[in-house]
């Protein structure tokens, strides 16, 4: 983070926590000294700012597809091209994978709730055991604040009702924070790598020019800023000692047993929505704002209807193949094996794949 953004983060209401007040009684826990809070999309405009006046550009609403291997470093994405001396590439997972990372990593989604509320908590709160919960506020409208709370985390594709982890969320905040209203809800995906340290390093075939970095484990803020410095340390050649541990120090044992269990999950998974796209056929009809995924012909096949427009798409993921699921709290179809997800319309909507669904059916009635 630049000198410039952090400042303009601070003016802008970072609170430290020794001086709020005790915590709330439901937490069970304890404050912890040293704590602050800001507003991420304050940091975001603070960065972005700092890149256009040091003559960056910014490209937003960009699907990177290809990165070159010969020739100058090109990234290429649906719509246009670009070339630089050196490129990253920090797209969650990464789309242009020449070192498996696809089978290194597990994708999670998680949830959070925004809640009108007359006195929201001023604190962070993080549950240490049980089903995960976090609890902040954030700006309203005005002078008024939100709370927000997150957490119901699981592996991509893999839960047969996302909704029900968002319903679960609302019980929670009904018990605790009884005067809350909703006012949004959303979900977030992330990726853990077996040690969950993050994957910070150079791309195969790259010449030394293309880094990745990925594996944040929902620790963006903290994570993804050892990333950016790991990485430019490396760029600009005079890398930080601490950062070795995240280019090529890992434990081979343990790194081991955790892909090993993770490629498990995904053979388990893979297999489950074979399995259950064989036996189920796929209704003709589904109603407002809900899909399905079933046997239509030789593949499986989804079908939804959203806002009146009903699609049906081959329903198998363009990565690597997976049998995909549909996702009711999302409204999207997504792949239990490395966390691909794809709109109702088969349009990619988190990589690693990079292209879209074959589209069988648009009916517009």
């Amino acid at each position: 983070m630049s000198s410039s953004a952090a400042s303009r983060t601070r003016a802008r209401g970072a609170r430290r926590s020794d001086d709020l007040p005790v915590p709330f009684p439901h937490a069970g826990g304890v404050l912890l000294a040293d704590q602050a809070q800001l507003d991420p999309m304050e940091l975001l405009h603070g960065l972005v700012a700092d890149l256009r006046a040091a003559g960056g550009r910014v490209v937003t609403g960009a699907r990177v597809q290809h990165v070159s291997v010969i020739g100058r470093p090109t990234v290429r994405w649906d719509g246009g091209r670009m070339s630089s001396d050196t490129i990253v590439l920090a797209t969650g997972a990464p789309t242009v994978d020449r070192a498996l990372h696809f089978a290194r990593l597990e994708p999670q989604r998680s949830y959070a709730l925004a809640f009108d509320h007359p006195d929201p908590p001023d604190l962070m709160l993080l549950s240490a055991h049980g089903s995960s919960r976090s609890v902040r506020d954030a700006p309203g409208d005005g002078a008024a604040r939100r709370l927000l709370v997150g957490g119901e985390g699981h592996t991509v594709g893999r839960a047969r009702h996302e909704q029900g982890h968002l319903d679960r969320l609302r019980e929670w905040t009904a018990e605790h924070f009884p005067q809350a209203v909703e006012t949004h809800h959303w979900s977030a995906q992330d990726y853990t790598s077996p040690d969950a340290l993050p994957r910070v390093g150079l791309l195969p075939l790259g010449r030394g020019r293309v880094h990745v970095a990925t594996g944040f484990a929902k620790w963006g803020m903290t994570n993804g800023a050892a990333a950016a410095l790991a990485v430019s340390g490396q760029i600009l050649g005079d890398p930080v000692p601490w950062a070795q541990r995240l280019h090529r120090g890992r434990g081979r044992l343990p790194a081991a047993v955790g892909m090993a269990r993770i490629n498990a999950g995904v053979a388990a998974a893979g297999s489950l929505e074979l399995g259950r796209a064989a036996l189920k056929p796929l209704p003709k009809h589904v109603p407002e704002g809900e899909g399905a995924v079933g046997r239509e012909g030789l593949l499986p096949a989804g079908r939804s209807t959203i806002d009146g427009r009903t699609c049906t798409v081959t329903a198998i993921c363009t990565h690597l193949g997976g049998v995909l699921e549909w996702n009711d709290a999302d409204q999207s179809y997504d792949c239990p094996l490395h966390g691909s997800r794809f709109a109702p319309t088969g349009e990619v909507l988190e990589g690693p794949a990079t292209r879209a669904l074959a589209l069988r059916d648009d009916d517009h009635s």
